[in-house]
């Protein structure tokens, strides 16, 4: 009778063990990643310092006003111009962790509406 009790405890205690290193290897990564913010100051503000303003002549703004003339105001288009750029502006998939688009499109898209406080 001991033998069996054995037997089922050590593969519930493996699959216990399992699914906890698993729950924390994703909220490790969860961590890892960068909110909007961050991303912003290291990847954005060297042309669109300030919010909105630009530094290059020529440049678009990240004004809603700006965004919405061009139909962009939305956070699938930010994230998408964000990672394969459009006009002068280069992509920036490769610095993006994946998620990253998403999070920075939507603060963008919120900084936009509160007119780059």
């Amino acid at each position: 009778m001991n033998i069996f009790k054995f037997l089922f405890l050590v593969p519930f205690i493996t699959l216990i063990i399992f699914f906890q290193t698993t729950l924390q290897s994703r909220y490790l990564l969860a961590f890892d990643m960068r909110d909007g913010g961050t991303v912003f100051k290291n990847v954005c503000a060297g042309c669109h310092i300030r919010g909105g303003s630009v530094v290059l002549k020529g440049s678009k703004s990240l004004k809603l006003s700006d965004l919405e003339k061009r139909g962009i105001a939305d956070v699938d288009s930010i994230a998408k111009i964000a990672n394969e750029g459009i006009g002068f502006m280069k992509g920036y998939k490769h610095k993006l962790k994946e998620g990253e688009d998403k999070i920075l499109a939507l603060w963008i898209v919120q900084n936009a509406q509160k007119g780059w406080e």
